[in-house]
């Protein structure tokens, strides 16, 4: 096997926007194990968000609590992403268009 880069000092996010609850019978899991399976061999380190385990209600604002919603992880969330070198989302395409769930992410 080939000396393959070390770029254990780098930190990936993968934020997985499947609109099914459970991520392990998403499709779009099984394209983002395949990412994580690469940047794993190249020792970066990777972890998943599942999107649809998370509340996080659609708007504008960085915490939309500020904004009548009771509850809203998105604030804990950014903090997880911001300290990422790397971000991938992946989404399934519907007729041209991200998932509803991609869409509040973005």
């Amino acid at each position: 096997m080939p000396n393959l880069p070390n770029y254990s000092a780098l930190k990936a996010v993968i934020l997985n926007c499947s609109l099914k609850r459970d991520a392990k019978q998403s499709h779009t899991q099984l394209l983002l194990n395949a990412v994580t399976s690469l940047m794993q061999i190249a020792k970066v380190d990777v972890s998943t968000l599942h999107m649809a385990d998370h509340n996080v209600p659609p708007g504008v604002y960085p915490d939309m609590t500020d904004h009548g919603y009771e509850a809203d992880e998105w604030p804990d969330l950014w903090k997880i992403i911001k300290a990422a070198d790397i971000l991938i989302i992946g989404t399934p395409i519907w007729l041209g268009v991200e998932s509803s769930i991609c869409r509040i992410a973005i």
